[in-house]
């Protein structure tokens, strides 16, 4: 199987799409394109580790530490391990925050595949889902 080019999308492309339809909207909300994702993950897993974070996030671990310490000084998250460890929970402004930010990015999704019919959405729903099984796979 061969993907052409003219009919890919690169990653980067998706990337600074999402960011350009999201990013002033998260602006208002007080929060970045870099943060939401946090906050996102954090609202489906409460009580996560930074690791367990960094792993779903799947960026490295210093850059977790910083978003997650700009969230906790916001007021958006709180710790609520003792010591090293780390327990993550959205404070009341942050479950606020992180369901908007969740509107927000369900919205720039279905701006960008608005061309596409309810088949081929369910159709790449499945495609997609295949990719990050595997994605998934290779980062264990």
């Amino acid at each position: 199987m061969e993907i052409t080019k003219e009919h890919s999308c690169s990653p980067r492309a998706m990337k600074a799409y999402l960011d350009r339809v999201t990013g002033p909207r998260f602006e208002e909300l007080g929060i970045t394109t870099a943060s939401a994702p946090f906050l996102a993950e954090i609202a489906h897993n409460e009580g996560i580790s930074l690791k367990g974070l960094t792993d779903l996030v799947m960026v490295d671990k210093a850059h977790t530490t910083r978003v997650v310490s700009k969230l906790i000084e916001s007021g958006l998250v709180e710790n609520r391990a003792q010591g090293h460890e780390y327990s993550l929970y959205l404070t009341e402004e942050g479950t606020v925050k992180a369901e908007r930010a969740m509107e927000i990015i369900g919205d720039a999704w279905k701006s960008m595949f608005r061309d596409l019919t309810p088949e081929e959405v369910d159709a790449l729903n499945i495609i997609l889902q295949k990719v990050s099984n595997v994605i998934k796979e290779a980062s264990v």
